[in-house]
């Protein structure tokens, strides 16, 4: 009885080490986002992201934002509702990376209800839900972000 007790207590610290190994290997690895000179950069999808600024807008504001937007070179666009839910992360408060400064808002897509262009698709990050709003309105969180492919 002594032999496999104490096989089963080796068994099990080397089951803990491992564990332990691999959690710090996982820790290490998680740097999906980078945020340099104002830029978040996005490892998983090769994009690159300017946080959005602390102000509610409307759809035609967001545009306006985004063409004027001269960060790094330029070349930014509003994201594709995908590119949006890509950010979603449910175990992060407000449902994103905080350097988006996008918690539990709504942030503006590039995506056009097919039916209805004066109305575009959002993505709320505070449920991971996506919805529609008229280019003009303006409830009281529409957020922009701005994203470009990675140079």
């Amino acid at each position: 009885m002594r032999v496999k007790t104490s096989s089963l207590i080796t068994w099990l610290l080397t089951c803990l080490v491992l564990l332990s190994v691999v959690s710090v290997l996982y820790a290490a690895d998680d740097t999906r986002f980078t945020l340099k000179d104002g830029i978040i950069d996005d490892s998983e999808y090769g994009l690159q992201w300017v946080p959005a600024p602390d102000l509610i807008m409307d759809h035609y504001q967001a545009e306006e934002y985004i063409r004027n937007l001269s960060l790094a070179g330029g070349g930014w666009r509003l994201p594709t509702i995908e590119e949006l839910m890509s950010l979603y992360d449910k175990s992060e408060p407000g449902g994103a990376y905080p350097e988006f400064h996008v918690s539990g808002k709504w942030v503006w897509s590039s995506k056009v209800v097919v039916d209805n262009p004066s109305t575009l698709w959002l993505f709320r990050f505070g449920n991971g839900l996506e919805g529609c709003l008229l280019r003009s309105n303006s409830n009281s969180s529409e957020r922009v972000l701005a994203v470009r492919s990675r140079r």
